[in-house]
């Protein structure tokens, strides 16, 4: 019975084809198997190198920024040998990279002779290592760039280097950088002196399994060799052995008994990803777009308050300004009716000015200036020769602008508050200072009145706080009162 079977399972057509598929397939899994093996070492030493030059490249270019600045220097010295102008220049430099410990000029020593290219040595100084960067700037003298080794290792640590090996340079049996600060200017292994050596030699780019000193794992090493005008530096980028061809390997076994339950469970997970990240956008849009709505609010609620501010502070000077005016004008009533009668016309010239900036936070200082000029003419009829007005302002400075009202109330601070006699008459000199206008008068002060309040000079501080960080000042020097506020552009 049972050879019946198996004699009509041998003769079954289906059971060779079965056999024939499953050969090929095994025969498939083989040539899958060793291709990924293949294709997992070519991608491994193609990823290592790539890595390694990368990372090798970032130390190269911090180290050819030296020699361009050297470059940059001599060029400069080419213009202007002036040694001034040298230390100005090398001040620049020092100030943008503190790796640089010094920049000189020396001679060169008798017959030395140095190619158009940076000389690049090491360089021992009271028991320190150096980069010495050096590049003939004429026939007898050369421009020399110190790195101290340490500064040097600070400076790539604090770089924001996207990489994952660490680098060391070895030259002549020592690192001249290792990650390691300690190791800087230390022997290197045995072993390394064997690949320098070799290297030297046969100047060409290597990678070794190797086991790392620093990390304590297994890592590949890639060694390049760079050269310069006249000298060679062994770089070696390290990068940790992460076994990817064995794991590859492995994974290609084991590809034909996960395959469709990867991919099934790949599938499921990508749609529920899909409607998870779909939900998830449309709730982030919602926040976004409710925080944007608060934002929004927030900052019309703030623009209201800034614009109420400033309107309730620029109500307090039109009846200042104008109480002071009347006071003026009923004076000069009694004394000569013609001229007040001209002064009230003026006044009201003044004040349409001042309701005309009622809802404006700022005006040009040209149109604030004839609206003061106007304002001491008036003054001037009331006080006679008693004011001496003098004012120096450029073509330039006049397209400035300042908050309305604010210069004609300095000049008038300096009237209210200051005797004025024939024999002591009253200086004021307008002048800009900076980027600042200034409002000067000798300092002579009146008795203090008892409703003196200095709601003015407050309202005016006030204004410009909110509109500038630059603030306003007022000081007494050499028998003058000086008050500057800022010009705004």
């Amino acid at each position: 019975m049972v050879r019946k079977i198996t004699d009509g399972l041998f003769s079954s057509i289906y059971f060779w084809v079965s056999v024939f598929i499953l050969l090929c397939f095994f025969m498939a899994a083989w040539y899958v198997n060793n291709s990924v093996k293949k294709e997992a070492a070519v991608r491994a030493d193609v990823m290592t190198t790539n890595v390694a030059l990368g990372s090798i490249q970032i130390i190269v270019d911090m180290l050819d920024d030296y020699d361009k600045n050297l470059s940059l220097i001599k060029v400069l010295l080419e213009d202007n040998d002036e040694k001034d102008a040298l230390q100005k220049i090398i001040e620049k430099i020092r100030a943008l990279d503190p790796s640089i410990s010094d920049i000189t000029l020396e001679p060169l020593s008798k017959g030395q002779k140095y190619s158009s290219g940076v000389w690049r040595e090491i360089y021992d100084k009271d028991n320190q290592l150096f980069f010495k960067f050096s590049l003939a700037v004429n026939q007898n003298e050369r421009l020399c760039l110190l790195v101290n080794l340490l500064d040097f290792h600070k400076r790539v640590s604090e770089s924001p280097i996207p990489s994952s090996a660490y680098i060391t340079i070895i030259n002549k049996g020592i690192y001249l950088y290792h990650p390691n600060e300690k190791k800087i200017g230390s022997a290197i292994r045995t072993q390394d002196m064997e690949y320098e050596k070799h290297l030297l030699s046969n100047p060409k780019d290597t990678i070794i399994n190797t086991k790392s000193d620093y990390l304590d794992l297994p890592v590949y090493s890639y060694y390049k060799l760079h050269s310069s005008d006249n000298e060679q530096w062994l770089f070696t980028a390290h990068l940790p052995d992460l076994s990817i061809s064995e794991s590859i390997q492995k994974t290609a076994n084991d590809f034909l008994v996960v395959s469709l339950l990867a991919i099934f469970s790949f599938l499921m997970v990508f749609g529920l990803g899909i409607y998870r990240w779909r939900k998830e956008a449309v709730r982030r849009r919602q926040i976004e777009q409710e925080n944007m709505n608060l934002l929004l609010k927030s900052e019309q609620h703030k623009q209201t308050m800034i614009s109420t501010e400033l309107e309730r502070l620029k109500s307090g000077l039109n009846p200042h300004f104008l109480f002071n005016s009347l006071g003026s004008l009923r004076v000069l009533i009694s004394k000569d009716a013609e001229v007040a009668k001209y002064f009230a016309i003026t006044l009201s010239n003044l004040y349409r000015y001042m309701l005309k900036q009622e809802n404006q936070n700022i005006v040009t200082l040209v149109e604030e200036l004839e609206f003061t000029e106007n304002y001491i003419n008036l003054q001037k009829i009331r006080f006679a020769n008693k004011i001496v007005t003098e004012i120096t302002l450029s073509e330039e400075i006049l397209a400035y602008r300042i908050l309305p009202i604010s210069l004609q109330l300095l000049v008038e601070n300096c009237i209210k508050h200051t005797k004025i006699s024939d024999s002591e008459p009253l200086y004021i000199r307008i002048y800009a200072e900076g980027e600042f206008i200034v409002v000067a008068n000798n300092y002579n002060p009146r008795e203090q009145d008892d409703d003196y309040s200095g709601k003015g000079i407050d309202n005016l501080i006030k204004r410009y706080s909110i509109l500038t960080k630059t603030k306003c000042t007022f000081k007494i020097q050499d028998g003058y009162y000086f008050a500057k506020i800022p010009l705004l552009s």
